[in-house]
């Protein structure tokens, strides 16, 4: 059997160890990853290897060889242009001519493959997928199979919501060879993305292997450290050069080591090294080749690779110190940090924790290294939440913060776009804006400024200017100072995953495109489109004349003078308040609260025709009928649902999987369509607006995320067919819902939701976002949280205790398999 080892990998979350070298090319224990995995292969007889090359290919072929000092033997196979996994493997088809291994060149495992060659031999399957159980797998491909083993389903890096499994694609596979005539030479072809799922859609048999054995992807800093603990704690068996002059302490040869130096196990110490007197080397320490360790000089839990001097009374602690540094007398360099080859820190310097430091630096004398030199990982949590970007001003979220951030968003456009960019009337979000401008302008992008407007104006604006994108600075009135900043695409629609990971990996390494001076464009300024915006929802309006009576509250001074403009000029009279009536956080009702109480009391009481209250950013609201009755929010989803099945018979309206089933009964009343797509508002905006705007279905996205529009067009269609809200509340069935939280472990949700598709009847299951289970009394939705280690509980039923009930039953039911 042949095998094919995929050594392509730049591995840009690593550097700035790969900022010289391949990721294949990174050493563990003091071998590159690759050769640990052609110590893998040949214990298994897999000595006749191609390997597919990328990325710096001449330095693996000039330290590999044809293989022969290894005893093996090895061909290799360049891509000129990225070809995926699968189309790099297609250049080596002649050479596969029987049933082969794959295997990454840059993640570590000491997996039986004979084991998993036998699984596949006895399935008689086409393709075999190596698998293994994660406790968080967002960052892998999630493949799903039967009791026999068989897949069934893939994802690619998904979200909370998306984990169906914790078993994750190793990205090795032992495949037969016909698999390579499912696609075409010099194609861009992905074996998880594209070649899969084609066999998946064909029935062909294809299986998965779930290993106990250790596996590592290796794909972080954090990982990378993790991979030496794993060696030194013997969870992970590799072949180590050197012999052991005590129990889990190996030296390699010509290695020499002074009096009075302590070696704590375990521990590795390479070749040709010179360990002066008095040095420490703590325990889970490895250092490399050719390397001076000065006198008195103390290591815990360091990775040094080779050809280092560390001159004397250096400190070192949980650090990685890459080729050729030079650390001179008096360093300290803290947990986690890493410098980069052939930097020089000058004595007494001390580099913090958590610092990268890129290749070819000098640190001058005494220096106090607290931010990233050059290029970074300084920001290692997700810069994107559930609504774009969200912290507190001049603390999470600075002007240094903001400029890096725009020039990362304005990078993925490759210095060819235009972006509108608006903010609200807070003095923190207009000091922000000028941050983002700047670092747009960096980036070669041409700005169009829309001033001081509502978000979803600005959602408008981009539509109408035809940009390529957008960014809208705001702050809340609930929490000064807390800000938040929405990143829109071409649609107005807040941009998708896929774009917000893009643009974290280029403001996580500083690796985005700056413009020449010459290139910077221009800033253009548009001074009145709220103005042209308020009297398109005028001329729009079917009815001569709203009459209405409304009782307005919002704790913005900006909505409540937009909207009293808009409203007075339609004909309506406005009473203003601002009380307290959203969670700002969730946007949703507080229910029980005084001032909600007072709210509807206040309406029905001064005979009001409705209340209206608009959170923030005037995107979301909530409805009071004549009678004093709240529209909650699984109401006012079926109610414009209701009004849009009115107004264009045999429409298609898009909800939320966690909207009720009311909607579908609405739909079937009015010969309607329901599409069910996840819950976050991306999604939403997504599923409503896709590539193609079309006027019915901006009127959905308008009443959904528009509330200054959607008010006027709720208020035209009641005027246009005589009725009043509480009679058009009257319509909706009434709606039994329930919605909890319960605590669930980061590395336990990928388990329950598994676990909770394999314990119901599969015909019953649903699973477009988490998991739903529908029953004889009513539906259960599961979704992990994206942004804290809980689950969300939605159930629907007959009545509220039944709906309680039924989330119970599956609080429960998580909470005893997070613990076990």
């Amino acid at each position: 059997m042949k095998a094919v080892i995929m050594a392509g990998g730049e591995g840009t979350r690593l550097r700035p160890l790969t900022c010289n070298r391949p990721k294949p090319m990174v050493p563990v224990a003091n071998k590159p990853v690759m050769e640990h995995i052609i110590e893998l292969l040949k214990n298994y007889n897999l000595d006749d290897i191609a390997v597919t090359l990328q990325y710096m290919p001449d330095l693996i072929k000039d330290y590999f060889g044809d293989g022969r000092e290894f005893g093996v033997s090895l061909r290799y196979y360049t891509e000129n242009s990225p070809l995926g996994t699968a189309g790099s493997v297609k250049n080596a088809e002649e050479f596969l001519n029987e049933t082969f291994v794959v295997i990454s060149g840059d993640a570590i495992t000491d997996i039986d493959l004979r084991e998993a060659v036998e699984f596949h031999i006895k399935k008689k399957s086409m393709a075999t997928l190596v698998l293994k159980k994660v406790d968080i797998p967002l960052e892998y491909g999630v493949v799903v199979t039967d009791d026999e083993g068989k897949v069934t389903r893939f994802l690619e890096k998904p979200s909370w919501g998306e984990v169906f499994s914790d078993t994750v694609n190793t990205g090795i596979y032992i495949l037969s060879p016909e698999i390579l005539g499912f696609y075409n030479k010099g194609e861009m072809f992905d074996f998880s993305k594209d070649l899969f799922p084609i066999l998946l859609k064909q029935g062909k048999p294809m299986y998965g292997f779930v290993t106990d054995d250790y596996w590592c992807d290796i794909g972080d800093l954090k990982a990378y450290h993790q991979a030496h603990m794993d060696i030194l704690n013997k969870k992970l068996r590799v072949n180590i050069s050197g012999k052991q002059i005590q129990e889990n302490v190996w030296v390699g040869d010509n290695t020499e080591i002074d009096e009075d130096v302590q070696l704590q196990a375990p521990c590795i110490i390479g070749g040709n090294t010179k360990i002066k007197k008095g040095a420490v080397v703590g325990s889970y320490s490895v250092i490399g080749n050719h390397n001076i360790l000065g006198e008195r000089s103390s290591l815990k839990r360091c990775i040094i690779w080779a050809n280092c001097t560390v001159d004397r009374s250096v400190q070192l602690r949980g650090s990685i110190i890459c080729n050729k540094v030079h650390l001179k007398e008096g360093v300290s360099v803290f947990e986690q940090s890493v410098i980069g080859d052939e930097t020089v820190i000058r004595e007494q310097a001390i580099v913090k924790p958590n610092i990268k430091i890129w290749p070819d630096k000098i640190v001058e004398p005494g220096a106090e290294v607290n931010s990233n030199m050059v290029w970074g990982a300084k920001y290692t949590r997700l810069v994107f939440g559930n609504r774009g970007v969200a912290g507190e001003i001049n603390v999470d979220i600075t002007p240094e913060f903001a400029s890096k951030l725009g020039a990362a968003y304005g990078s993925t456009f490759n210095g060819k776009a235009k972006i509108a960019i608006s903010c609200d009337n807070s003095s923190a979000a207009q000091m922000l804006k000028i941050s983002f401008v700047a670092g747009l302008l960096s980036s070669g992008i041409e700005i169009y400024d829309l001033g001081t407007m509502l978000l979803p104006i600005t959602r408008s604006a981009v539509r109408f200017y035809k940009t390529d994108g957008g960014i809208h600075i705001s702050t809340s009135t609930d929490d000064t100072a807390r800000l938040f900043v929405d990143f829109l695409d071409k649609n107005g629609c807040n941009i998708n995953r896929g774009l917000e990971r893009k643009i974290e990996n280029a403001f996580v390494r500083e690796d985005f495109r700056r413009c020449e001076g010459n290139c910077i464009k221009g800033i253009r300024s548009i001074p009145d489109y709220s103005s042209f915006y308020l009297r398109n929802i005028v001329n729009n309006t079917k009815s001569n004349k709203l009459n209405y009576k409304i009782s307005l509250n919002t704790r913005s001074s900006l909505i409540a003078d937009t909207m009293t403009k808009l409203l007075g000029e339609l004909g309506c009279e406005v009473e203003k308040t601002d009380l307290k009536l959203l969670n700002t956080k969730t946007m949703r009702q507080s229910m029980t609260s005084a001032d909600v109480k007072f709210f509807t009391s206040h309406i029905k009481m001064e005979n009001f025709d409705l209340g209206v209250s608009i959170e923030d950013t005037s995107e979301k609201m909530m409805l009071v009928d004549n009678k004093g009755r709240i529209v909650t929010e699984d109401m006012f989803i079926a109610l414009i649902s209701l009004i849009l099945f009115r107004t264009v018979q045999g429409g298609t309206v898009i909800v939320p999987i966690s909207a009720s089933q009311v909607v579908e009964e609405i739909a079937t009343q009015n010969n309607g369509k329901v599409v069910r797509t996840k819950t976050s508002p991306r999604d939403i905006m997504g599923g409503i607006l896709g590539n193609e705007i079309k006027e019915e279905m901006l009127d959905q996205f308008t009443m959904h995320f528009d509330a200054m529009a959607g008010l006027v067009k709720i208020l035209d269609f009641m005027e246009q067919n005589s009725y009043k809200l509480s009679e058009l509340v009257d319509m909706i069935p009434d709606i039994h819902i329930n919605r909890t939280e319960v605590e669930c472990p980061w590395d336990a949700k990928g388990k329950v939701i598994r676990q909770l598709i394999q314990e119901s009847d599969r015909e019953s299951v649903e699973t477009v976002e988490g998991v739903k289970v529908y029953g004889d009394r009513g539906w259960v939705l599961v979704l992990p949280d994206g942004e804290a280690p809980v689950c969300r509980v939605i159930s629907e039923s007959y009545s509220e205790e039944f709906a309680e009930e039924l989330s119970s039953i599956y609080v429960n039911k998580i909470r005893e398999i997070s613990r076990g």
